[in-house]
């Protein structure tokens, strides 16, 4: 088996750090979009008066999984390199649009196009793997998954002082602004991957999956306001199905088809992606539901929550979240690689699940929220270092790239149902409107029953990892026993 020579073979660790500093910072935009935007929702929600709001951040997601197996299959073919540099620019070009959006509708537009960071972030993942050194992957995946601390600790706080200060739209500014400095950068510094694999690409699969996907989302986040039963909620539903049925039966027929069930249905990848996905789904369904938790005013009628925190306030009580993230991350990596990913995913999944339960108890101090985002920022640190390498263990070199993508799907269609369905739920619940605002009030039970959900969904996912055999053994960087013995030849040599 031919295992390519890695760009940087040879380099010195200052090379690699640099190379991967750059990596780091241009991946970066996923962790800013999420600390940054997410304080920002409720902010949103009061400039365009809606309750749908939950479709700022899952239409990110979903227009990204909507073409991550079409990023997958070009990248597998041009590199990694040239796709996330042509990924970069959309997102600038959404993060503008998103700025100056007149309507609510404009500002979906421009969040769309932002979707673009989730291909960014998962070729990422794919391209360290590929001009790495083996016996560095690894550590530098779980690094590479929650960044080298700037945006974690860095981002809560620009946020807040950018949407206190200059508003919510000041914030797609920045995000814009950060990643054209970085294109130059990255096109210099870091090497192009030298894997390539020439498949063509399933159009039609690409037409059904998305808007499958969107179609279904529609109709459950409209369902409670329109009727469940009204004719436009049913024709959507049954729309929606009928396209994700048709895609299935695509898949199954086509030569070479958009996501390869032999692969989704793997005896490695396929559990690992389904029990990432339901941990997952907690991880998203916090970050939404906590800045409205704690921004709303304190001391309104009927409500038990509420600490009256401005955009600045927020970051500084719940930094601890991107802190520990930024040192669960590595240490994760390095846990997959002593002990093996399946441990550090099952760490998560429990730690996620009590943050749920304390989240549901609706917390309004300090002390509260720092121990709450302490526990959720080292579960988001495992998460993601797990996943990144229970991921490139479970694919050959030659499916990594388009292998990557499919995970990538499923982590971000659970992201779209996650809030989707976290809004649903939290809208059956609303009180009224804030004293003197234009923002709505939820009851308590919204969120008691918002965070209860999520956490039925992960423990799903905590025992599909406690039964999952793969992830067991030490990570190796996404090398098959027959590479490995390949390499130690070559390093012998």
């Amino acid at each position: 088996m031919h295992v390519p020579t890695p760009p940087t073979a040879g380099a010195s660790r200052r090379q690699l750090f640099a190379i991967l500093g750059v990596i780091i910072l241009f991946s970066e935009i996923a962790t800013f979009e999420i600390l940054m935007v997410y304080p920002a929702v409720p902010h949103i929600a009061e400039e365009f008066r809606t309750l749908d709001v939950a479709w700022v951040i899952s239409i990110v997601t979903l227009a990204g999984a909507t073409l991550m197996p079409l990023i997958g299959k070009i990248s597998d073919k041009v590199g990694k390199k040239r796709v996330i540099m042509a990924l970069a620019c959309v997102f600038v070009l959404g993060s503008l649009i998103s700025a100056i959006a007149p309507s609510f509708e404009l500002m979906l537009v421009g969040r769309a196009a932002q979707g673009a960071l989730v291909g960014i972030v998962a070729l990422s993942y794919s391209l360290v793997r590929d001009v790495m050194p083996r016996d560095f992957v690894p550590i530098a995946l779980g690094v590479v998954a929650t960044g080298i601390g700037m945006s974690a600790v860095a981002g809560p706080f620009i946020a807040g002082w950018l949407i206190d200060g200059f508003g919510f739209r000041s914030v797609f500014w920045f995000l814009a602004v950060y990643v054209v400095a970085l294109i130059p950068l990255y096109a210099v510094v870091v090497p192009e991957s030298p894997v390539r694999a020439d498949r063509p690409v399933d159009y039609p699969g690409t037409v059904l999956l998305g808007p499958g996907v969107a179609v279904l989302l529609v109709g459950i986040s409209k369902g409670s306001a329109w009727g469940w039963s009204s004719a436009t909620t049913v024709a959507l539903l049954a729309t929606g199905v009928l396209m994700l049925a048709l895609f299935v039966v695509r898949q199954r027929t086509a030569v070479h088809p958009l996501i390869d069930f032999s692969i989704l249905f793997g005896r490695r990848f396929g559990p690992t992606v389904l029990a990432v996905a339901c941990v997952g789904y907690m991880m998203n369904a916090h970050a939404l539901m906590m800045p409205t938790l704690l921004q709303t005013p304190a001391g309104v009628p009927g409500v038990a929550y509420g600490a009256g925190l401005t955009a600045t306030m927020y970051a500084l009580w719940t930094c601890a979240l991107g802190i520990c993230a930024m040192v669960a991350g590595p240490l994760g990596g390095f846990c997959a690689k002593k002990f093996g990913p399946r441990q550090v995913l099952l760490a998560s999944g429990v730690l996620f699940v009590f943050v749920m339960f304390l989240g549901s108890r609706l917390p309004t101090s300090l002390g509260q929220v720092v121990l709450i985002s302490a526990l959720a920022g080292v579960a988001v640190g495992f998460l993601h270092s797990s996943n990144a390498n229970l991921v490139q263990d479970a694919l050959p070199s030659e499916h990594s790239g388009v292998g990557s993508t499919i995970a990538g799907v499923g982590m971000q269609l659970t992201s779209s149902v996650a809030v989707t369905v976290t809004g649903v739920v939290m809208a059956g619940h609303v009180s009224g409107a804030g004293s003197g605002s234009r923002s709505v009030v939820y009851t308590d039970s919204a969120f008691v029953y918002g965070f209860g959900s999520a956490a039925l969904v992960g423990a799903l996912g905590v025992v599909i990892a406690l039964l999952m055999k793969h992830g067991r053994s030490p990570a190796t960087g996404g090398m098959r026993p027959e590479e490995t013995a390949v390499v130690h030849r070559h390093e012998r040599v």
